[in-house]
């Protein structure tokens, strides 16, 4: 494996700490409407575009339910539990080290994802980081979210990059999946959720998915315990 000539980032829960965030709305909306909810189930509907979320609940809980309801409560949620957090977000260890080195080395990267444009620059200015990303792909710009690879096509366009030698950086396993059908190396990065809350009362999953950390890993070419594990692996494939 030779270096890599450009880098694509995914952003919620890989650049910014906010999976744990949403997961937090997702428990609130459990608990209002009265279905059940754990870690596994919210890793799979992570990394994908608004449609297909709605799609995933509406499998992991029936067709008579009215999921669509919940969603908006969600987002609602999510808000609510931001501004709890005075807007803020909070950045992933060795974003920043990572972001420079890229920098220094003249190694274009951008970002690639799921989520809404207004959202993403809301986290950018909550973090201080408006500039940080001069190339981002989202997930109003794409007809087919994760795992298809369509939008990581797209930002490897945005800077011109070749998917043979590109990098993806993905916590979630849809978004590892679409590396891998875009023919880029897959890296697995682990946003651990495993501690959190369960909603154990209330409608069943009907069809519980797996959502652990080996079985991502399991399909990702490489796999890190952080951002910060990133820089060093980068420099020794350049050296």
């Amino acid at each position: 494996m030779g270096p890599f000539q450009a880098v694509l980032f995914d952003m919620d829960g890989l650049i910014f700490d906010s999976e744990r965030l949403c997961y937090k709305a997702y428990l609130r909306a459990a608990r209002a409407f009265g279905f059940q909810m754990n870690p596994a189930l919210y890793m799979s509907l992570c990394g994908r575009i608004e449609h297909e979320v709605v799609a995933g609940l509406r499998h992991a809980f029936g067709e008579d339910k009215d999921v669509a309801t919940w969603r908006e409560y969600i987002k609602k949620q999510k808000t609510a539990v931001r501004m709890e957090q005075n807007g803020r977000v909070g950045k992933k260890k060795g974003l920043l080290e990572l972001l420079s080195y890229l920098q220094e080395r003249q190694i274009p990267y951008a970002l690639a994802s799921s989520s809404v444009r207004p959202l993403i620059d809301e986290y950018m200015k909550a973090e201080y980081l408006t500039h940080a990303f001069p190339y981002i792909m989202d997930g109003t710009q794409v007809e087919n979210g994760k795992p298809d690879p369509e939008i990581f096509l797209k930002a490897a366009a945005l800077i011109d990059a070749d998917p043979a030698h590109t990098l993806v950086l993905e916590d979630s396993h849809a978004g590892v999946l679409a590396a891998n059908a875009g023919g880029f190396t897959s890296g697995f990065v682990f946003d651990d959720l495993t501690n959190m809350d369960s909603v154990t009362e209330g409608y069943p999953i009907l069809d519980q998915p797996e959502g652990n950390r080996e079985t991502i890993r399991r399909d990702a070419v490489l796999s890190f315990d952080s951002l910060a594990d990133v820089v060093g692996f980068l420099e020794v494939l350049r050296s």
